[in-house]
């Protein structure tokens, strides 16, 4: 790879080519890359011509050559290991960090790219490559790193923070929540918040089947009342605090059934829902989907939806359930308190408290006037989250950032170029794996 700085097109005069934009994604399919979806359907194509760089094929791939969005395939991985990785399998995918941060490097030089947009904080490597060109680099920071994430074995959020602060232009954070976590560590780089948008006429108009065959499918009597959780089947997702929840409900509404939809890498996980399931006799009355193609249905079949979340940075589930019109009992972890107002637009309790969960879930299946209000508000509430409105915030921000370096001190760049070699060792070390040619 060149030491050479990228000179990517930058806006200009009216009728100039957009500038280049890659956004580097840390997933092939997860919540925070449906939010990639709407920012790039959002941004203005005369200002900006985004490049979403993912690490393996998948249904984001899919997703967004469908709607002819520009892709290309780039192996990352992440210098933060997930809640249930051993430290055997953190080292075993972040080996080879320097040559991946290459392959981007030269991509990028050769794309004319000229910002780098790195969607969430657990990849290094859109970061590091920003660094070695000199080209601008915004982090999206889209999670509370606490409860856990990271594990003990790599938790030092001042290193981690720190990182982030020396490699980036600004910082995007999707909640007041998260940019108050980040001001805690960062001094250097500028920190916006712009909530994740929401499509919700195309959400509303997504395919869906009829509440007679959804039950069906999920092998659920037609006569259940539906409880619903939608999300990924993870510790800091708190599903274990939301089974026993039901479990203490489950005398008390002999109808109700509960759903636990989402995907899962975690099978210790599972397997520990699996077996409180059946430790309170319930195993018939819950269903584990896995994710669903067609989430709208699992939401207009629910009587209430629950995220039990122990950290949530924004929370696009509960803004979800809230464009259906459905009333949510959601967590105190971060994000959903921003979406939904207590009382009003859903229901919020403390995390890790089951006793509480199962409470509000009562007052509101004891009461179906009260859930069909809060319902209502919840999906006034969810119109004010407009996807186009969060691309054009963006946008501002991508543009201030590219009039900004230009007039950048060039021994600022140039520092960012040296450090970004020793920062990627100083990662690779402290995660235990030796330097390259020891």
């Amino acid at each position: 790879m060149t030491g050479a700085v990228a000179q990517g097109p930058r806006r200009g005069a009216p009728g100039g080519d957009p500038a280049r934009v890659a956004i580097v994604s840390h997933s092939s399919m997860a919540g925070s890359e449906l939010a990639i979806v709407r920012l790039v359907e959002g941004l203005d194509p005369e200002r900006f011509r985004a490049t979403v760089v993912l690490p393996a094929d998948g249904p984001l791939r899919e997703s967004l050559a469908a709607r002819g969005v520009d892709l290309a395939i780039l192996p990352t991985a992440w210098w933060m290991p997930a809640t249930h990785w051993s430290p055997a399998t953190f080292i075993a995918q972040l080996a080879g960090l320097e040559e991946r941060t290459d392959r981007i490097a030269d991509w990028l030089l050769t794309e004319r790219v000229a910002l780098v947009h790195t969607n969430t904080l657990v990849t290094l490597e859109g970061a590091l490559a920003a660094a070695r060109l000199g080209i601008p680099h915004l982090w999206h920071s889209r999670g509370l790193l606490d409860t856990g994430f990271p594990p003990p074995f790599f938790s030092d959020l001042e290193f981690i923070f720190g990182v982030v602060d020396l490699l980036s232009d600004g910082v995007i954070c999707v909640s007041r929540t998260v940019q108050a976590q980040a001001d805690r560590y960062c001094a250097l780089a500028p920190r916006h918040v712009v909530h994740d948008g929401f499509d919700l006429a195309g959400f509303l108009a997504s395919p869906a089947v009829g509440r007679e065959a959804l039950l069906r499918r999920l092998g659920l009597p037609p006569t259940a009342r539906v409880v619903a959780s939608l999300g990924g089947l993870q510790r800091r997702k708190g599903q274990l605090d939301l089974v026993d929840a039901f479990a203490s409900l489950a005398g008390r509404f002999p109808d109700l059934c509960l759903v636990l939809a989402g995907g899962h890498n975690d099978e210790e996980y599972v397997r520990a829902i699996v077996e409180a399931l059946s430790r309170h006799g319930l195993a018939d009355r819950v269903s584990l989907p896995g994710a669903l193609p067609d989430p709208l249905s699992l939401l207009r079949a629910a009587e209430v939806v629950v995220q039990p979340s122990l950290s949530e940075g924004f929370g696009l589930g509960v803004l979800e359930a809230a464009a259906a019109a459905r009333p949510v009992v959601a967590t105190r972890c971060g994000g959903p308190e921003e979406v939904l107002e207590d009382g009003v637009s859903g229901l919020l309790v403390p995390p890790a408290d089951p006793p509480a969960l199962a409470r509000a879930l009562a007052s509101l299946l004891g009461d179906r006037e009260r859930a069909r209000r809060i319902g209502e508000a919840a999906a006034r509430r969810a119109a004010s989250f407009d996807a186009r409105s969060t691309a054009t915030a963006i946008g501002r921000i991508y543009e201030d950032v590219l009039d900004a370096r230009p007039g950048a001190a060039a021994g600022c760049v140039a520092g960012r170029r040296r450090l970004a070699p020793l920062l990627a060792r100083e990662v690779l070390f402290r995660a235990g794996i030796p330097p390259t040619g020891s």
